[in-house]
C-alpha cells in the first residue's frame, strides 16, 4: 500500500478530469520542469514587480524572476494572491464548515497505516471531501529552446515559518503534494489568469493538521501492482478528484461508485472513463447546488477585484470549430473534452506494427528541422529521437485507415514518419500547429488541423505522452492511435494541445502524420520523391 510520508519522494498520479497529483521533496518530478512551447515567437522577459498581498500572504518572487511582465501577467499574479486569500479563509473551520465534513475520517488500520474511510454509506457522485490548498501557484510554460525549465508564481502564508522557508529556498526540503488543476471556459479563474501557456496548481502539506471536510490528498492509491483487497479494481479506485464546477481552484474528492460505511477511500493511478466523470459531475452539481453556489460566489469575488480582470473576461472569445473526424470509426473513444483528444485501440494490428518497425529500422536518422532564421536544415534540439519517412505506396492499408479516421484525402496527409526513442531520448513540450496560414512540409498557406500518432510497441517504462496544459498522461500501447487538433478551422493554433514525449527508458516506436487544411502541393514533397524502404507492402 502506498502511503504519503515525510522525506520520501513518492510519485502519485491520479488524472481525474485530468487532475494530476505529484509529490515534491525538493526534486523535479514527472519531468514537470517543462521547458517548451514549439512556437517560434520570442517573448521579452524582465523581473517581476508584484509584491505580496495583504492579509499575511506573500509570493515566492525568486521562482519567477525571468517571467515576462506583461499587463496580463500582472493581472494573473494578483488574481492568484486574491484566490489564495479566499481559499485560506474558507479553510478556517471557524469561518466555514462544509456539510460533508462528517462524511469520512482518517484513522489507523490494523497495520498501523493511516487511511481515510467512509463514516457512513455514500452514493456515487457524492462529495467526500475537498482538497486542501496550503499554497496556490501558476506555472508559465517556457519556450522549447529554453531548457532550464518553467517559472512559477506561488502565493503562500508567510506567517507560517515552515512555508516561508520552503518557498523561499532554492533547495526545497520536506514533502509537498501538488495538484495541477485543469480549467475550462466555465471557470471564472480561466478569464482571470488566462489559460495560454499557464498551469494552475495547488500545493498540499501532509504534515498540517487534519481538518474535517479537507481530507483530499490523504487517500491512499491503488493500482494493479498495488491492490487493496477491499476495493475492486474498477477504475483502480472508488473516488476521483475534480475541480468544483465554477469554483476552481477548489477541488472535490467525489465517489465514482457507491461506498459502504467503513470502506477505505482510495484513488487509482488511471482515470475513469469520460462518461463516468461527466455523470459524477452532473450528480454533484445537482445534489450540492446551493453549497457549490456559495463557494462560487467567493471565487468570483476574488477573480473580479480589478478592472483588468473584468476586461479580460469581456474580451475572451472561444476559438473556431475544429476539423470533424469520423465519429463512427470503430473503437473511437474520447480521452479528453475541450480540447478534444481521442484514441483508437488496435488502430494498427500487431502484424502492421511489426512490419512498420522492420521497414524503418535500417533507415533511421536523427530528426532534422529547418532553422527559420538561417534557412538551413539542422538537427532538432527539441526532439532527440531518430526517424525515417514511410512512403504511402508501401503502406496502402494504413493510409486507407487514416483517410477513414480523419475524413480526408491522402494528399492532405503529411509524409508519414516512423520514430524511435531509445533510453533518455525525448521530445520537449511543443505544439503541432502554427499561428495562422503557413507554408511548410509541402503545403502552402495551410495549417495542421489533425495530429494522428500511433504507438508501434508496448512500453513498460518511460516514454509516456504528456499534455501539460490539461494534465493528460497517455501510456504507450501497441497499435493504439491518438488523435488531437493542433489548429482550428480558421488555421489558428490551439496552445492547449501543448504536449511532450517523456524521456524514454524502454525503446518506443511511433508512426505519426498530420492532416492539413489544403492538399500537399510542393513538388519536392511529392510521394514519388521518397526513397523506398523495402518491397514489402503493408
Amino acid at each position: 500500500m502506498i502511503t504519503i510520508g515525510a522525506g520520501r519522494l513518492i510519485l502519485t498520479l491520479s488524472i481525474i478530469q485530468n487532475c494530476l497529483f505529484e509529490t515534491n521533496n525538493g526534486k523535479k518530478v514527472m519531468a514537470l520542469a517543462l521547458s517548451a512551447n514549439s512556437s517560434t515567437r520570442k517573448n521579452s522577459r524582465r523581473s517581476s514587480t508584484i509584491r505580496g498581498g495583504a492579509g499575511g500572504f506573500a509570493s515566492s518572487r525568486e521562482r519567477f524572476n525571468d517571467i515576462r511582465d506583461s499587463e496580463d501577467d500582472e493581472v494573473a499574479k494578483r488574481s492568484i494572491l486574491n484566490l489564495f486569500s479566499v481559499c485560506a479563509h474558507i479553510q478556517n473551520p471557524e469561518l466555514y464548515k462544509p456539510i460533508w465534513a462528517d462524511v469520512c475520517h482518517q484513522h489507523e488500520n490494523s497495520k498501523g497505516e493511516k487511511v481515510v474511510v467512509a463514516s457512513k454509506n455514500l452514493s456515487r457522485g457524492e462529495i467526500l471531501s475537498l482538497f486542501p490548498i496550503h499554497a496556490l501557484g501558476l506555472r508559465w510554460v517556457r519556450n522549447s529552446a529554453e531548457r532550464k525549465g518553467d517559472k512559477e508564481f506561488v502565493a503562500f502564508d508567510y506567517n507560517r515559518k515552515e512555508d516561508a522557508v520552503f518557498f523561499k529556498s532554492e533547495k526545497q526540503t520536506g514533502l509537498r503534494m501538488r495538484l495541477n488543476i485543469p480549467l475550462d471556459d466555465t471557470q471564472p479563474v480561466t478569464a482571470a489568469i488566462g489559460r495560454k501557456n499557464k498551469i494552475l496548481f495547488a500545493i498540499f502539506d501532509p504534515s498540517r493538521e487534519v481538518l474535517p471536510g479537507w481530507l483530499g490528498g490523504r487517500m491512499n492509491l491503488v493500482s494493479n501492482t498495488n491492490p487493496i483487497s477491499s476495493v475492486p479494481p474498477l477504475f483502480g479506485g472508488n473516488c476521483v478528484t475534480m475541480p468544483l464546477p465554477g469554483a476552481a481552484p477548489l477541488c472535490a474528492v467525489v465517489a465514482i461508485k457507491d461506498i459502504t460505511r467503513g470502506q477505505e477511500l482510495v484513488h487509482g493511478f488511471k482515470a475513469p472513463e469520460m462518461k463516468v466523470l461527466n455523470d459524477c459531475k452532473d450528480i454533484l452539481s445537482n445534489k450540492f447546488k446551493l453549497e457549490i453556489s456559495e463557494l462560487q460566489s467567493f471565487i468570483e469575488m476574488a477573480c473580479a477585484t480589478s478592472e483588468e480582470v473584468k476586461n479580460k473576461a469581456a474580451e475572451y472569445n472561444p476559438i473556431a470549430p475544429f476539423h470533424a473526424i469520423n465519429q463512427q470509426y470503430p473503437g473511437l473513444r474520447q480521452l479528453h473534452e475541450n480540447p478534444d483528444i481521442y484514441a483508437v485501440d488496435q488502430f494498427l494490428s500487431d502484424q502492421e506494427c511489426s512490419k512498420v518497425i522492420s521497414k524503418a529500422s535500417p533507415h533511421l536518422k536523427p530528426c532534422l528541422v529547418k532553422n527559420e532564421s538561417t534557412g538551413s536544415v539542422e538537427k532538432d534540439q527539441s526532439r532527440t529521437s531518430t526517424n525515417t519517412n514511410l512512403p504511402q505506396v508501401e503502406a496502402p492499408t494504413i493510409v486507407s485507415k487514416l483517410k477513414s479516421l480523419v475524413s480526408c484525402e491522402a494528399d492532405r496527409l503529411e509524409i508519414l514518419q516512423v520514430l524511435k526513442y531509445t533510453q533518455g531520448q525525448e521530445f520537449l513540450p511543443h505544439t503541432d500547429g502554427f499561428e495562422g496560414p503557413t507554408s511548410a512540409c509541402g503545403f502552402e498557406d495551410s495549417n495542421r488541423l489533425v495530429t494522428v500518432f500511433c504507438y508501434l510497441n508496448d512500453v513498460e517504462k518511460g516514454g509516456r505522452t504528456y499534455f501539460p496544459a490539461i494534465d493528460l498522461v497517455i501510456e504507450p500501447k501497441k497499435g493504439m492511435a491518438v488523435i488531437h487538433f493542433p489548429s482550428d478551422t480558421n488555421l489558428i493554433g490551439d496552445d492547449r494541445t501543448l504536449h511532450q514525449g517523456m524521456p524514454a527508458i524502454d525503446d518506443k516506436w511511433l508512426l505519426t502524420t498530420w492532416a492539413w487544411s489544403n492538399p500537399r502541393s510542393d513538388p519536392s514533397y511529392d510521394e514519388k520523391q521518397l526513397s523506398q524502404l523495402n518491397s514489402d507492402v503493408i
